[in-house]
């Protein structure tokens, strides 16, 4: 039976600068080489694009899931599951009201809108007029369509894969991996990590970042 290690990248496999150790890849590509049983997924905030790139640095990604479950990169074909006529009309309200800053990787978003704004805000009454949902993965704030998150990847990619929960590892560190962690049989998260996310993790670590990873792969026994 095939096991899903299912990653998150921003303070997950990176470091807080979006650098990532030698460890950490060494150690991704050493499951890949040394556990044929294990496929490693990529599910991210962030574009496809850029985790294309990823991929190719770490050596690792089987399928890769961007903008927090509205796109897949999977055998070759790219497959879109939500549109960003909403998303846009959200951040513009958006904009205009707070002074938010549309984030760089945007111009490569087809499903979602990304952006920065400083300071905590209640966004409930744009997720109400818009029907959206907005999260915060701690490198950028993501406005989603409704339905749209790392739950909705991960359950694509059981379907995918043809497995249950109970083979899915996912490593996550912010609150948009926490609907990834509800579909997922074991968990772990760096000590960076959210809160709350760290509040229903099966395991946290003490490292943060990817040493933080490097010790979750050790508690599944991957490495």
């Amino acid at each position: 039976m095939k096991n899903l290690l299912v990653l998150d990248i921003d303070g997950t496999v990176t470091e807080s600068d979006r650098s990532i150790r030698v460890e950490t890849m060494e150690a991704l590509r050493k499951i890949k080489k040394e556990r044929p049983d294990v496929i490693t997924v990529l599910v991210s905030g962030n574009v496809l694009p850029v985790m294309y790139g990823i991929r190719g640095i770490i050596g690792v990604g089987e399928t890769l899931f961007a903008e927090n479950g509205g796109i897949m990169l999977h055998d070759g074909i790219i497959q879109k599951f939500f549109e960003p006529e909403i998303t846009r009309r959200a951040f513009e309200k958006i904009n205009r009201e707070t002074g938010a800053i549309e984030f760089i990787t945007n111009r490569w978003r087809e499903t979602s809108v990304s952006f920065i704004l400083d300071g905590n805000h209640d966004f409930s009454s744009y997720e109400r007029e818009f029907d959206v949902r907005i999260e915060d993965s701690g490198f950028a704030k993501h406005i989603m369509n409704r339905g749209q998150n790392k739950g909705f990847a991960v359950r694509k990619i059981m379907e995918i894969y043809g497995v249950g929960k109970e083979n899915v590892y996912a490593c996550g560190d912010g609150e948009n991996d926490i609907t990834m962690f509800k579909e997922a049989g074991f968990t772990g998260c760096p000590a960076n990590s959210n809160p709350r996310l760290k509040e229903i993790s099966g395991f946290v670590s003490e490292k943060y970042y990817g040493e933080g990873l490097l010790d979750i792969l050790h508690h599944f026994s991957f490495i």
